[in-house]
Formats: structure tokens, sequence, C-alpha cells
């Protein structure tokens, strides 16, 4: 009887997660919601992606992402967003939209990475203790 209670317990913990969606398959923001670094840069740079995971968790709420501070996108569910920027190592960040039950959680952040010519892929994901942004893995 415990064991099943065990099953159904991280059954239904598994269904609180986010999916990981293929970048090509996630939809574009649209470009009211992109804020910032829409244009390619003079000298080439790369280009940063942004995927956020499809899944009921979290999908009231839009993500806000900040690139080096500055507001640079609202991200939905299932979507995706790129940006053009100089080689570098840019802080990304993360935060809820702020409006209505989307407000109170503080920004998170990583080192991200751009190298001319190329493009890097972040993925937004979500769990019960929040939403996280980091490396895109493709296990295909």
């Amino acid at each position: 009887m415990r064991i099943l209670i065990g099953v159904v317990g991280l059954a239904l913990l598994a269904g609180c997660a986010t999916s990981a969606v293929p970048v090509q398959q996630a939809d574009p923001v649209p470009r009211n919601e992109l804020y910032a670094f829409q244009s390619k840069p003079a000298d080439g740079g790369g280009t940063l992606t942004v995927v956020r995971d499809s899944g009921a968790l979290g999908s009231g709420c839009d993500i806000v992402v900040y690139i080096d501070g500055k507001k640079s996108a609202k991200v939905g569910p299932g979507q995706r967003a790129t940006f053009y920027l100089p080689p570098g190592q840019p802080n990304l960040g993360i935060g809820l939209s702020g409006s209505g039950l989307c407000g109170g959680m503080a920004v998170r952040s990583i080192a991200g990475r751009v190298e001319a010519g190329r493009e890097s892929v972040y993925r937004i994901s979500g769990d019960m203790n929040g939403v996280y942004i980091g490396p895109y893995i493709n296990y295909d």
C-alpha cells in the first residue's frame, strides 16, 4: 500500500513540472512583447534565444526576460524570443511579469554566453519550487 501511495505521489509531482519545447516548435514572442536587442550589431555579434517550456504550471503568468538588467521581452508558455548581442557574457535574468497574482518573485539570473556568428539557446523551466533559466540541452 505504501508503495502505491509513493507511486501516485511521484506521478502527481511529475505532472507539476513544465515540459521542454523544441526550439523550432516554440511560437515566436509577439513583436509588441520584444523590448530590446532586436537590431543586429554592426560588428556582427551573435544571437541569444530563450525558449520557455510548455505545461500548466505557471501558465497563467508571463515571464519577463532581462539582459544585463534591461527588460528585454515578455515570454509566455511555449514561446521563444531571439536577441542580437555583441560577443560576451551577458547577465540573463527572469522574473514574473508583476501583474495580479504574478508578482513577488525575485529575479533569478545566470551568466550567459554569446559568440560571434553563433546562436546560444537558453531554457526557462519550472517546477513547484519556482521558475529557472539555464542552458537549453537538446537530448536528440
